[in-house]
């Protein structure tokens, strides 16, 4: 067996962080977080988002010479991916791809509504379905 044979079988690298970026991104060697951002909606930002933001943003500025034009994008998609536990929940998931483990690709439903228990019934009990499997382990 060659050199290049024995290599390729204990060298095993993931393409999951790299789906997507620019190749100018990867060669700095950093992450391209707006790839990996999950937006939400005003209402389903928590308390803690804004004061974590401000003295994120404070601490670079302050202590590590950004802009803050460059402070604010960094942080608030790297805070974005916090809620909910939404970053490790996927890497998680893709560690779990990874070593050949099924992973369920779909997000899970949100939490329903007051008017999505008065009017849209079905998105309640798709919800229901989906915390019993969960306590079950199958999610």
């Amino acid at each position: 067996m060659s050199d290049y044979e024995e290599q390729n079988e204990n060298d095993t690298q993931s393409l999951v962080s790299q789906l997507g970026t620019d190749p100018k991104t990867l060669a700095k060697g950093l992450v391209d977080k707006i790839k990996l951002t999950y937006l939400v909606g005003s209402d389903k930002i928590p308390d803690q988002f804004k004061p974590a933001l401000f003295f994120l943003v404070q601490n670079d500025v302050v202590n590590n010479d950004k802009s803050y034009e460059e402070s604010i994008m960094e942080n608030y998609l790297t805070l974005l991916e916090a809620i909910g536990g939404r970053g490790q929940e996927m890497l998680i998931r893709a560690e779990n791809a990874e070593k050949g483990i099924p992973v369920n690709i779909s997000p899970p439903p949100e939490r329903p509504s007051l008017t999505d228990k008065i009017l849209g019934r079905e998105n309640v009990e798709e919800y229901e379905r989906y915390k019993e499997r969960r306590d079950l382990g199958l999610e």
